[in-house]
C-alpha cells in the first residue's frame, strides 16, 4: 500500500487543523474510504497482487457461470426440427436461462450468511456443470421440456457470481477504487453472455448441436478449481469490539474449513448464525426491495438492459430468417462471427469504465468541496444510456425495417452493447453504496428485476412487431430506453431525500465522507 501523505505545516497556518476526515490515510489526494483497521485480517490491508487476483477468480467464475445458459442460442433451426417448434419458440430456452438468472439470488443470500459466500459460489458452479451435461442429453423428440428445465438451472447455478461477487469488492477495495473493479467484474458478465453463443456457434456450426456445450463443462470445472484453490471469504467486522475468526494457516485446513463448514464437526472461516439470523437474512431482500431508490434503480435497470436482452435474444431470429422474408440469410457461422460486435462493444465499455467510473465522480465530489455523494456515480453513464442506447435500438430498428445492409444492424448493436455493459457495473455499485451493510442482499432484486422485461418479451415479441411493424418495435424500445435515463436524473437532483425514505432503516452509505483531500485526481 502506498504512504500516507503528510499534512505540511504550511497548509495548517493557513487552512487551520486538519480535520479528522483529513487525517485518514491518503493516496493521490484521495482519501481512503474506510479506514482500514491496524489488523492483517482486514481484506482492505491485503496486498494489491492478491486483490488482483480474487478479482481475476471472481471475474472467471462470472463468465462461466453466464456463458453456460446461453450456449444453444444459435442453433435454432436444428432444435426447431427435433422439438417440432417454431424458431420463436425455441427462443423461450433463452427466457428460461433469464428466469433462472432472475431467481437464483433468492437463495444464496442466506445460505452465504450461513456457510460463507465462497463455498456458496463453489458448490453452485458445481450444480451449474451438473446442468451443462444435462443439457446436451436431451435429444429426443419430447426432451423439450427436459431441455427447458436445464435453461432454468443452469441460469439460477450460474448467476452465483453476479450477486456474491459485488461484496468482495466493496470488502477489498476503497471507495475510490470501485468503479473499475466493477466495471471488471461486470464485463464478465456481459461477456460470458456474449460469448457463451459466439464459441458455441463456431464449435457446433457443421454438426449436431449438443457438442457445443461441452467447452462449457470444461471450463466450469477449471473454474471450479480456480475457486476452490484461490478464492478467500472477505468477511471482516471493523465495529468497535467484533470478534472476527482467524483462518487457520494450513492451506489445507484452510482450504475445508472454508468450503466445507458443515462437515460434523468441522469450524468454518465465517462466524457462527443460528437459523433465525439466517432466515432474517432470507427476508431482507424483499425488504430492501420496497425502498424507493432501489425501485428507480431497478425501473431503469429493467428498461435498460431488458431491451439489451430481448436484442440478443431475438437478434438470431432475424440474421437466420431468409432474405425473402426480410431477414438476412446468415448461417450458424455467419451469426457467430456477428456476434463479435458485442466484443467491439465490451471493449469500448471496459475502457470507457476504466477511465471514467471513478474519476467523474470524484471530479463531481471536488466542485462539491471534495464531499461525497452516491449519486455521484451515475454522471458516468450520461454519454453511454442517454445517447449511445437509444440511438442504437433505433438504428436496429431502422435496419430491419427498411432492409439496410447489416452493418447498420451490427453499430446498433454495439451501440446497446456499451449502454449495457456501462450501466449495469455503476448501477450496482451504486446500490451496493447505499447499502454498504446489506450489499449482498441489495444486489439481489437489482439483478432480478433488470431481467423481467428480458426474460418475458419473447413470449408477446411476435404481438408487438404485427401491431407496430419491426421498426417500431425497436423504435418504441429506443423511447422506452431514453425515458428510462430519466429515473437516474431524479436520483442525481434528489438522491439524498430518495435515500431516506429507505424503510426498516436499512439504509446505510458513505455520504458526507471528505473524499477528495487534495487537487490532483487524475491519478486515483
Amino acid at each position: 500500500m502506498a504512504d500516507n501523505k503528510e499534512i505540511s505545516i504550511e497548509e495548517t497556518i493557513h487552512n487551520g487543523p486538519p480535520s479528522p476526515e483529513l487525517e485518514k490515510p491518503q493516496q493521490d489526494g484521495i482519501v481512503r474510504i474506510p479506514r482500514p483497521l491496524d489488523d492483517p485480517r482486514d481484506p482492505l490491508n491485503w496486498p494489491f497482487r492478491k486483490k488482483c487476483g480474487m478479482v481475476a477468480v471472481l471475474s472467471i467464475a462470472m463468465f462461466a457461470g453466464y456463458a453456460a445458459p446461453f450456449c444453444g442460442q444459435l442453433n435454432l433451426v436444428q432444435q426447431a426440427k427435433l422439438y417440432h417448434k417454431t424458431t420463436v419458440q425455441i427462443t423461450y430456452f433463452n427466457s428460461a436461462s433469464s428466469a433462472g438468472l432472475a431467481s437464483g439470488g433468492f437463495f444464496y443470500s442466506p445460505l452465504a450468511h450461513k456457510f460463507g459466500r465462497s463455498s456458496v459460489i463453489f458448490f453452485a458452479l458445481l450444480g451449474c456443470l451438473a446442468a451443462q451435461i444435462w443439457a446436451p442429453m436431451m435429444t429426443g423428440k419430447g426432451d423439450y421440456w427436459s431441455y427447458f428445465g436445464s435453461r432454468f438451472l443452469s441460469g439460477f447455478f450460474g448467476m452465483v457470481t453476479s450477486v456474491l461477487g459485488p461484496k468482495y469488492l466493496v470488502d477489498l477495495f476503497f471507495l475510490h477504487q470501485r468503479g473499475r473493479v466493477f466495471t471488471i467484474l461486470h464485463l464478465a458478465l456481459n461477456f460470458g453472455a456474449s460469448a457463451g453463443p459466439t464459441f458455441s456457434g463456431f464449435i457446433a456450426a457443421n454438426r449436431y448441436w449438443p457438442v457445443e456445450y461441452w467447452w462449457s463443462v470444461a471450463l466450469l470445472a477449471f473454474t471450479s478449481i480456480l475457486v476452490f484453490v484461490f478464492l478467500e471469504e472477505t468477511s471482516f467486522d471493523r465495529s468497535e469490539g467484533a470478534i472476527n475468526m482467524t483462518p487457520p494457516e494450513s492451506w489445507i485446513a484452510n482450504r475445508i474449513q472454508t468450503f466445507f463448514p458443515f462437515l460434523p464437526g468441522n469450524n468454518s472461516v465465517i462466524k457462527r448464525t443460528t437459523l433465525a439470523e439466517t432466515a432474517k437474512v432470507a427476508i431482507l431482500p424483499f425488504k430492501i426491495a420496497l425502498s424507493p431508490v432501489l425501485l428507480t434503480v431497478a425501473g431503469f435497470d429493467t428498461i435498460s438492459f431488458g431491451f439489451y436482452v430481448a436484442l440478443n435474444a431475438l437478434t438470431p431470429v432475424w440474421l437466420q430468417k431468409p432474405k425473402k422474408f426480410g431477414g438476412y440469410g446468415f448461417t450458424i457461422t455467419d451469426n457467430a462471427s456477428f456476434t463479435f460486435v458485442h466484443w467491439i462493444g465490451f471493449i469500448f465499455g471496459l475502457v470507457y469504465g476504466q477511465l471514467v467510473s471513478d474519476r467523474i465522480p470524484l471530479w463531481v465530489a471536488k466542485r462539491h468541496g471534495g464531499v461525497w455523494k452516491p449519486e455521484y456515480r451515475l454522471h458516468a453513464l450520461w454519454l453511454t444510456n442517454f445517447f449511445m442506447m437509444p440511438v442504437g435500438l433505433g438504428l436496429v430498428g431502422a435496419a430491419l425495417m427498411y432492409r439496410l445492409h447489416w452493418v447498420v444492424f451490427a453499430l446498433g448493436q454495439i451501440f446497446v452493447t456499451i449502454g449495457s455493459m456501462v450501466s449495469i457495473p455503476v448501477t450496482v455499485n451504486y446500490i451496493a453504496e447505499c447499502f454498504r451493510s446489506h450489499t449482498v442482499e441489495a444486489t439481489i432484486p437489482v439483478n432480478s428485476m433488470r431481467l423481467f422485461l428480458g426474460l418475458s418479451i419473447n413470449f408477446y415479441a411476435t404481438d408487438w412487431i404485427a401491431k407496430t411493424h419491426i421498426g417500431w418495435f425497436y423504435g418504441m424500445m429506443a423511447f422506452f430506453s431514453l425515458f428510462a435515463f430519466f429515473f437516474l436524473i431524479l436520483l442525481m437532483w434528489k438522491g439524498h431525500v430518495i435515500r431516506s425514505w429507505t424503510p426498516f432503516g436499512l439504509g446505510s452509505d458513505e455520504e458526507g465522507e471528505h473524499v477528495v483531500a487534495g487537487k490532483n485526481i487524475h491519478a486515483a
